[in-house]
């Protein structure tokens, strides 16, 4: 068991930044909440896990959280159960009255965005400009 945690990146001895699950990462600070998603791509199996990572973070910091900040720098593949997961996660920071931005995206998936009309519940930083300092 303890070689599962360790291949999962889980530290019990670190107490806000550690990995939730295989496919994201979450950190926290000052108000941010990062959730780096682990790709290359992500499915319906994906899609449920980062949902239920990312929300339970959520309702666990609740009105800490001003920001989440979806990095999707490993992903070149999104299903649309993959684009409803970033809505369900969307809806979830509202209700903690927390903005939510996506970086990262490939040009692919800036248009994918776009074309779905995504780009007006986000606010889509370019690559260039990375979480940085945030967290």
């Amino acid at each position: 068991m303890t070689d599962e945690k360790k291949m999962n990146g889980f530290n019990q001895n670190n107490s806000t930044n550690h990995r939730r699950s295989l496919f994201v990462d979450i950190s926290f600070s000052n108000g941010t909440m990062k959730a780096s998603i682990v790709g290359p791509r992500i499915g319906e199996r994906e899609a449920s896990i980062v949902a239920n990572a990312v929300n339970g973070k959520l309702k666990e910091y609740g009105k800490k959280v001003n920001k989440l900040v979806l990095d999707f720098s490993d992903i070149q593949f999104i299903s649309s159960l993959g684009l409803g997961m970033c809505i369900d996660v969307r809806n979830t920071a509202e209700n903690c009255n927390a903005s939510t931005s996506i970086v990262g995206l490939t040009c692919h998936l800036k248009e994918l965005f776009e074309l779905m009309r995504l780009d007006r519940l986000f606010e889509i930083v370019a690559a260039s400009a990375t979480f940085g300092s945030a967290a």
